[in-house]
């Protein structure tokens, strides 16, 4: 298996968009990006339809070859933009509840070297607490009914 830098070296996939459309809507796409990927999504598949329903709202097409890398619990992906100076860097992992959290964005050479610097957990905001999530205890109601108790009525 090919660490993400020696995948990104191997295949730098290009998906063919018009970069003058791009450039101007950079903000529009990434707000339109953060406010998808502010909720959690119930497996990766409906993760990459939601990617792919708002990015083909602003001309640009994942293509098919991006499906593979959604039926695993976590992927790290990037596309260059046609002649534009962006990729669109997408991030997900299958968090403890079993939901899909993502990340995705149009970013810039510098900016997409230094999301390949972090770790994944970093960008995706993951909250590792050394403490342990303790369920609530409830105490069991008192039943005295079979006692002959009556007072509780």
């Amino acid at each position: 298996m090919l660490k993400f830098n020696e995948y990104l070296k191997e295949q730098d996939e290009v998906l063919d968009v018009d970069a003058r459309h791009v450039n101007q809507n950079v903000v529009a796409i990434n707000a339109e990006l953060d406010a998808l990927t502010e909720k959690e999504y119930q497996n990766a598949p409906i993760f990459l339809a939601q990617l792919r329903g708002a990015l083909e709202r602003f001309g640009i097409l994942l293509p098919a070859s991006a499906t593979p890398y959604f039926l695993n619990l976590s992927a790290e992906v990037v596309y260059l933009l046609g002649e534009s100076s962006f990729h669109l860097y997408i991030v997900y992992d299958t968090n403890d509840d079993g939901f899909v959290d993502g990340y995705a964005q149009l970013v810039s050479d510098s900016e997409l070297q230094d999301l390949m610097n972090m770790d994944p957990s970093e960008v995706l905001g993951d909250d590792d607490d050394d403490e342990e999530y303790e369920r609530p205890r409830y105490l069991p109601a008192r039943r005295d009914d079979d006692a002959g108790n009556t007072n509780e009525y």
